[in-house]
Formats: C-alpha cells, sequence, structure tokens
C-alpha cells in the first residue's frame, strides 16, 4: 500500500486496474458441472469490479491484456461478456493481450465492440482522452490511457518501452496512465527481447512522461517498483483465482483482486511526480490450494480429513494433494472410502500423481479373514499379495507391486461394503 497522499487542492483521477479476466478460461481437473460454475464466478468477478467502479467513483477501468482466453470463443463466452459490459456506466479501456492479441483474427475486429459506447479497445499508443474525470487540468485533459497492445501472441520487443519512447512528459496538471501486458525483467532469469523494463518504467513515472503504469499477465496482486511502499507500477493479478498456490506461499498467492488506484498532481506544481496511492480489493471466489500430509496410522488419515472437512465454500475450491507415508490395506481402504465421500463436495479434489510417496503394506492377518479369505477372492488377495510385496528396483515390477496394492484396497473397501450390506 502506497503512503496516504497529503491534504492539498490536487488534481485527483482516480481508475480500477484488473486484467487478466481470461473469460472462457478451461481448467482440465474440472468437471462439465464445476468448469460451467467457473466459467460463471469469472464473469460474476467482473460484474462486482464494475459495480465497485462505480460505487468508488473510478474515472476509468483499465483492463490490462488478456480479456478473453482466446481469440477463438464460444457464442455464449462472448455474448455474456458483451451483455456484461455494455452495462458498465464507467469508462472501460481493453488492452489486447498475448492471449486475445490484436491480429488478424482478433476478437476485437468484431462490430459489437463499436456498438459499446463507453468501451475503448487500446488499438495503439496514441493517448486516449478520458475528459469526464474528476478535475481538469491546464491543457483541458484531464486523464490520458495509453495503450501497449500485442499484435500477436509474442512480441519482439518491450512494447511498454517502445510505448514510453513516443511520449512527452504531462502538460500541466493532466494524469496519463500507460497499460500494458507481459513478463517484466525483474521476474526470472530469462532475457527475451520483449520482457517489461521495470525500472525504465518508474523512471517514467518519475519524468512524469506517465504517472501509473498498469500491467497484465502475471496473475498474482504484484507491487514491481524497487519501493513496493510507493509503487507505481503494479500487476493487478487476475479478478478470480486460476491457479494453485502451496502451502509455502508459492505460485498464485495473490489472486482474485482488482485494484483502486488514486492518482494526485499538484496543479502549483505539475512538474513534480504525481502522488499514487493503491488499495487492493478482493472481487474473487474461488480458492486453489496444494496441500501435502504424512499419513502412517488412521489417526493421520483422520488429522489430513479434518483439514479438508475444514476448508470453507468446497464448491468453489480446488484441491490436489500429495501424500506420504506408509499405511496397512485396511487404512490405505479407509482413506480411499473417506475421500470418495468428501470429494462431491469439492470444486475438484485429486492427487497429485507423481508427487504421491504413499505406500501400502499388505498384512497377511488383516487379509485373512472374512470374504478376503474366501474362494475366488482369497486366491486373488493371495496372488496380489505376492505382486505387491514385490522389492525390486525394476520400473515395471514396481508398477505392477503399485498396481497390486490398489488393487487390495479396492478389494478391502468392497468386502467392507459386502459385509456391511450382509
Amino acid at each position: 500500500m502506497a503512503q496516504p497522499m497529503a491534504a492539498t487542492a490536487a488534481h485527483r483521477v482516480r481508475i480500477l486496474h484488473t486484467s487478466d479476466w481470461q473469460l472462457g478460461m478451461k481448467r482440465r481437473f474440472l468437471s462439465s458441472e464445476a468448469q460451467s460454475r467457473f466459467d460463471e464466478s469469472r464473469l460474476a468477478a467482473v460484474e462486482v469490479l464494475l459495480e465497485l467502479a462505480e460505487e468508488k467513483q473510478c474515472d476509468a477501468i483499465v483492463v490490462a491484456g488478456d480479456v478473453f482466453d482466446d481469440n477463438l470463443l464460444k457464442p455464449e463466452i462472448y455474448g455474456r461478456a458483451m451483455d456484461v459490459l455494455k452495462r458498465s456506466t464507467v469508462p472501460v479501456f481493453l488492452l489486447p493481450g498475448n492471449h486475445d492479441p490484436l491480429d488478424a483474427a482478433s476478437v476485437y475486429h468484431r462490430e459489437e465492440f463499436a456498438e459499446l459506447g463507453n468501451v475503448c479497445v487500446l488499438r495503439d499508443s496514441d493517448p486516449v482522452a478520458v475528459p469526464s474525470a474528476g478535475g481538469v487540468g491546464a491543457d483541458g485533459v484531464s486523464l490520458e490511457i495509453v495503450g501497449a497492445p500485442l499484435r500477436g501472441k509474442n512480441a519482439d520487443e518491450d512494447l511498454v518501452a517502445a510505448a514510453l519512447r513516443a511520449l512527452e512528459p504531462v502538460r500541466g496538471a493532466g494524469v496519463r496512465v500507460l497499460v500494458g501486458h507481459g513478463a517484466v525483467s525483474s521476474f526470472g532469469e530469462k532475457d527475451d527481447l520483449d520482457l517489461i523494463d521495470v525500472d525504465n518504467a518508474t523512471r517514467a513515472c518519475r519524468e512524469r512522461k506517465v504517472d501509473y503504469v498498469a500491467l497484465g499477465d502475471t496473475h498474482s496482486t504484484t507491487p514491481l517498483d524497487a519501493d513496493a511502499s510507493r509503487a507505481r507500477v503494479w500487476y493487478s493479478g487476475a479478478q478470480e483465482v486460476t491457479d494453485f498456490v502451496e502451502q509455502d506461499g508459492r505460485g498464485e498467492a495473490n489472486s482474485g483482486n482488482v485494484l483502486v488506484v488514486d492518482i494526485a498532481v499538484d496543479p502549483a506544481h505539475p512538474e513534480q511526480q504525481a502522488e499514487v496511492q493503491v488499495e487492493e480489493v478482493p472481487v474473487g471466489r474461488w480458492a486453489f490450494k496444494a496441500l501435502n500430509a504424512t499419513v502412517n496410522s488412521a489417526a493421520d488419515i483422520d488429522e489430513f480429513l479434518e483439514r479438508l472437512e475444514g476448508e470453507d465454500a468446497k464448491r468453489t475450491t480446488v484441491v490436489k494433494y500429495a501424500l506420504e507415508g506408509t499405511l496397512s490395506v485396511h487404512d490405505a481402504a479407509y482413506l480411499d472410502e473417506r475421500l470418495a465421500k468428501i470429494a462431491p463436495t469439492f470444486a475438484a479434489l485429486y492427487e497429485r500423481e507423481r508427487e504421491m510417496k504413499l505406500h501400502v503394506i499388505p498384512d497377511e492377518d488383516e487379509l485373512s479373514e472374512g470374504l478376503l479369505a474366501q474362494g475366488f477372492v482369497g486366491e486373488a488377495v493371495e496372488e496380489l499379495q505376492q505382486l505387491a510385496n514385490s522389492d525390486s528396483n525394476d520400473p515395471q515390477q514396481v508398477e505392477r507391486a503399485q498396481r497390486a496394492q490398489d488393487a487390495l484396497r479396492l478389494l478391502v473397501r468392497l468386502a467392507h461394503q459386502a459385509e456391511k450390506a450382509n
């Protein structure tokens, strides 16, 4: 959060910064029913932010790229999005991103966009005036929006820097916001030509070529300036959660937000850097969580299940889990049975197969009673025990042993169900 603005007669504007709506996004781990609800929630979050912009008396909404997940959209996704956008009472500025670039097949070429009176697609880097913004600068323009649109999935230069090169410092007490999309030079070790130079962007803010740089691409809300408390370059993050946060905080750790940004310029000293205050406002409803647990007993299983039961709003929560430890066949079957009951209450609940390190050790005593010791079932149990107890390092043998353990767990569950039915 930036420091509070001084109490002056400054020319002030307020924008709502959002990005990466990716309407139409598919998640492979969601059922068709859950996917439909996910689609609806992403659009509902857009409705919430439009209402928020009106409530907060914002002068403009800037969407920093990837409004749509693809330029090829299902009619219902496109139609519903347009229906929501046309109802915005605050001017909306849409930037084409890498998911919906301004190429020959761009969704933004459709004639419906020309019919949206309060929506502007940022098709180039020419400043677009928003004359209705609060206060009026010396040149009669209170707020300008400058875009750095993508014209393909990838760019061959820093598009934000290219847009900045063409700009002179803001004249008078007007305010200028630049909207861009892409990875930044301060993230990772890549040396791609299209990485956005954050230092260059912050220098442009000091020089008042622009007063705030609204970025999209990363789905977590993130200030990018060296001094985060006074940041003027931000990723807003996605309006709705799209990916997992790990237990240690890595991953998509701060998404589902929008930014309400106040920008103030002192009319008596318009050459001075504008003051910026940023407020994070949550609008999303979904949660994607990655859980790890060690289970070596029924008590450990119950503790893990309690964690799952304790999750709020399960119908909008996706959990992937990785377990390690050693269980008896009966305890493993108990785990399977309980997970099968709780799974339907979540939007999705599934194993992280590559990270599962759960071993099942068959015990002759626990498999020598009841249905498991009778007839053909008993013979199958005996054969599966032999396969499951293999200590070979051969990958094929290891895979067969795992399949045998899984089969034994299933047999135990079915036997329990049959015994209860009788």
